[in-house]
């Protein structure tokens, strides 16, 4: 992975807290903490992004009614919703740890 220098500047508190926390050690550096935030946020706001499974099905649902002729594999539908619904069950655990 191609790497590249920021700079950033974070008011002192914060960057207290995060000092706190690799002294407990849960990072060993502030960069692995800054990396692991970054991730973190994008993962967060990719997940915002999509809609619930309850929304995906109610859409789902109004589409089936409006185009009955249209053939359409309702299995590979149900796969993706199953896939949609592991990874915010993945990232809400993360969120909560």
């Amino acid at each position: 992975m191609i790497e590249e220098e920021i700079t950033l500047k974070i008011p002192k508190s914060i960057v207290n807290q995060i000092d706190e926390l690799i002294k407990e050690g849960y990072f060993s550096s502030r960069d692995e903490f800054v990396r692991y935030a970054v991730r973190e946020s994008l993962t967060e706001i990719a997940i915002s992004k999509k809609m619930s499974r309850e929304e995906c099905k109610k859409i789902w649902e109004e589409y089936k009614i409006r185009k009955k002729d249209i053939k359409i594999d309702e299995k590979e539908i149900e796969e993706l919703l199953d896939e949609v619904d592991k990874e915010w069950k993945k990232w809400k655990k993360l969120k909560l740890k």
